[in-house]
C-alpha cells in the first residue's frame, strides 16, 4: 500500500499540514524541519497527489485545449503554437480530442471545472444552445480558436481574415490572366466567408460566379475529397471552358485535381488550381499546390495570448482578432 501525507507526518514527528507546507514551498519551515520530512518522503518512498495540491490552490495554471479531430495537422499546429506560448509562461495545457463529437466537447467542459482550470481554448464544430449555456454555467475564461461563436455569447474569438484571403487569392489567379474561375465551396461556415468573398469579387471585376457546392461533408481528408472530385466534374459538365479553380480548402484541391486526371486533363496545362490552409503536403511535387496559407501556429499563440491576457486580468474584454494570410505560389497555376 503506498505511503500517505499521514505516514510521512508521523514518521518525521510532525503534523500532516506541515508536511503539505513543506510539499507547497512555504517558507515558514525551518531548514532542519524540511530536511526531516524530505528524508521521510525518501524513506517511505512518497508519492505527493499533484493533482489534489494543485486543486487546493487559487490558480491550477491549467489550460484546456480542444482538438476537433487529433487527425488534422491543421488543428495540430494550432495547439502546438498556443502550447509553446503558454509553457512559456508557466501554464500546462490539458488536451482533449472532440474526434467532432458535441457531447464529448460538454463532457470535457464539465471535467474542466471539475478540475478548476484557469482558462480554456476550444474550437467547437458547431455553436449550439446547450453549449452557450454551459459555458455561462462553468465560469472559466473562454477564447474561441477558428471557429466564430455568436456576437451575443461575449466569447472572444481567433479566426483568419478568410473575407480578404479569398480576394487576394481571385486577384492573384486574375492577374493571371484568368476570367473564367470556378469556386469550390466548403459547407461549413468559414467555407461560406470563402463564398461570399469570391462572389463579391466576380460581382465587382464583372466575372460570371461559378460556385459549386457540393451536399458531402468537407471535414475530412477522404471526405473532402470526395467532394472536391464530385465538384469538379460538376464544373466541367457546367462550365467547360473554365480555366482556374479556387478550392475553398486544399483537400477539396486535391480531389478536383484527381477527377482532373482521371479525365485526362493536365493541371495546370489544361486546369490551374489553388487551395487554401497549406497543408503541408501541398507541397509534395506530386500537388505542388498554390495555396493560401493562414499561419497556423500563430493563431493557436494569439489565442493563447488572449486567454492569458483575460486570465492575468490585462484585458476583461478583449477585441476579436483576424490573423492575415499569404499566398504561396507553387506549380499548380500558370498564366493562361
Amino acid at each position: 500500500m503506498s505511503a500517505t501525507i499521514r505516514d510521512v507526518a508521523k514518521f518525521c514527528g510532525v503534523s500532516a499540514s506541515t508536511v503539505s507546507r513543506v510539499l507547497n514551498g512555504y517558507t515558514d519551515i525551518s531548514e532542519e524541519t524540511a530536511a526531516r520530512v524530505y528524508a521521510a518522503i525518501e524513506k517511505l518512498d512518497f508519492v505527493p497527489n499533484n493533482t489534489a495540491r494543485m486543486l487546493s490552490k487559487k490558480n491550477t495554471r491549467l489550460i484546456g485545449l480542444t482538438i476537433p479531430d487529433i487527425k488534422d495537422p491543421f488543428f495540430s499546429e494550432n495547439a502546438a503554437g498556443a502550447e509553446k506560448l503558454l509553457q512559456e509562461n508557466g501554464y500546462q495545457i490539458f488536451y482533449g480530442n472532440m474526434e467532432r463529437s458535441s457531447e464529448k466537447l460538454l463532457s470535457f467542459l464539465q471535467q474542466a471545472r471539475q478540475m478548476r482550470f484557469d482558462g480554456l481554448i476550444i474550437t467547437p464544430d458547431e455553436w449550439t444552445e446547450e453549449l452557450l449555456n454551459t459555458l455561462q454555467r462553468i465560469h472559466i475564461p473562454v477564447v474561441a480558436l477558428r471557429r466564430r461563436p455568436p456576437q451575443s455569447s461575449g466569447v472572444p474569438f481567433v479566426d483568419n481574415d478568410h473575407y480578404r484571403g479569398v480576394m487576394e487569392m481571385m486577384t492573384y489567379l486574375s492577374d493571371l490572366g484568368h476570367t473564367k474561375i470556378a469556386h469550390i465551396v466548403l459547407p461549413t461556415g468559414i467555407g461560406e466567408i470563402r463564398r461570399e468573398a469570391y462572389r463579391d469579387y466576380c460581382r465587382i471585376r464583372g466575372i460570371e460566379a461559378r460556385d459549386v457546392k457540393i451536399d458531402l461533408p468537407a471535414n475530412k481528408l477522404d471526405q473532402a475529397r470526395e467532394n472536391g472530385y464530385r465538384a469538379m466534374q460538376r464544373i466541367l459538365a457546367d462550365y467547360p471552358d473554365t480555366t482556374a479553380v479556387f478550392a475553398a480548402t486544399d483537400q477539396l484541391a486535391i480531389g478536383a485535381m484527381v477527377y482532373l486526371r482521371e479525365a485526362g486533363l493536365s493541371v495546370p496545362r489544361d486546369m490551374s488550381v489553388a487551395g487554401a490552409n497549406d497543408m503541408e503536403y501541398t507541397s509534395l511535387p506530386w500537388f505542388d499546390l498554390t495555396t493560401l496559407s493562414l499561419n497556423r501556429a500563430e493563431m493557436g499563440r494569439a489565442a493563447a495570448q488572449m486567454l492569458l491576457d483575460i486570465i492575468e486580468n490585462r484585458q476583461t474584454h478583449p477585441e476579436n482578432l483576424l490573423l492575415g494570410t499569404s499566398i504561396i505560389v507553387r506549380g499548380s497555376t500558370i498564366k493562361k
